[in-house]
């Protein structure tokens, strides 16, 4: 249900596989059943998104008063198995209130990903199998989480970067861009079932996001920003449903430190809490004529 964010890749080339490479290999694609069960399930389930966007100042510590979103997210997922675009599930989002109200269409402070994105991929889509192939993985030390040992598997996606940008309807002084490409992480998954406890992902180097040209002509604007750091960090925990008891490992919160040069607000800080989740099944039975 988590937005942010969401590869994968063959292990050996050419030579004889080695054991390590063997067991990424059986990994990924115990993790990928894992995930595409995740998103069958989670399509039924609705949670609140509440973001805490925190501006920071040169020390990294917090500069004036957080904006609070809150909304509301759902899963969609279509895996058309013949399409020729790559199968992803996304986010959905309807925003509920900011801080503490409603919505305001003239709300020039709305420069944030939760007002302006209606939906994001899923972060967890790259290890789906046609996802996988854009990703380079190698497996990592062992750590731990919450006292117990995992397994961990670092990646890198192989596209190269893009990025999109465009102009925020009614808001002038607000632009809204897509970075793809150029990110590496780390994997945390549980080791008996594969499922994915934590996900990391940050940006390779530099990116340059260029202005919209109508915003780029004006006086004392620079022609593009740079981000330096997109630092991405998403936790998943067992949630208990009842009647009929089910658990699900669910995202439960993420943290992301942005730092750009030439924005208005340079650095970021956006602490985002998923909870309240509800499910919702249906069922079906013949009536007798």
């Amino acid at each position: 249900m988590v937005a942010v964010l969401a590869g994968a890749s063959v292990v050996a080339v050419g030579a004889q596989p080695r054991e390590g490479a063997v067991e990424l290999g059986t990994i990924l694609a115990r993790a990928g059943e894992k995930v595409a069960d995740y998103f069958a399930r989670a399509q039924s389930l609705i949670c609140v998104e509440t973001v805490r966007l925190q501006p920071l100042n040169s020390g990294l510590t917090a500069d004036g008063f957080a904006r609070v979103v809150e909304s509301e997210l759902r899963l969609s997922w279509d895996p058309l198995l013949d399409s020729v675009q790559p199968v992803e599930a996304k986010t959905l989002r309807q925003v509920l209130t900011v801080n503490g109200h409603l919505p305001r269409k003239n709300d020039y402070d709305n420069c944030t990903t939760p007002e302006q994105n209606a939906s994001e991929t899923q972060p967890l889509s790259m290890l789906l199998p046609e996802q996988r192939r854009d990703y380079v993985f190698s497996l990592a030390r062992p750590q731990k989480i919450d006292g117990r040992v995992v397994l961990v598997v670092d990646y890198r996606l192989t596209t190269p970067v893009a990025v999109e940008v465009s102009e925020v309807e009614g808001n002038e002084d607000c632009i809204s861009y897509n970075v793809e490409g150029g990110v590496r992480g780390r994997i945390w998954l549980d080791p008996d079932t594969h499922e994915v406890l934590r996900l990391d992902q940050g940006l390779s180097g530099l990116v340059e996001v260029p202005m919209p040209r109508r915003i780029a002509r004006r006086a004392n604007v620079e022609p593009h920003l740079t981000l330096e750091r997109m630092d991405t960090s998403i936790r998943f925990k067992p949630i208990t449903f009842t009647d009929p008891e089910e658990t699900l490992v669910l995202p439960v919160s993420s943290t992301q430190l942005r730092i750009t040069r030439g924005s208005g607000q340079p650095r970021l800080r956006t602490v985002t809490e998923y909870a309240s989740y509800r499910r919702f099944l249906t069922g079906a039975r013949v009536l007798p004529q």
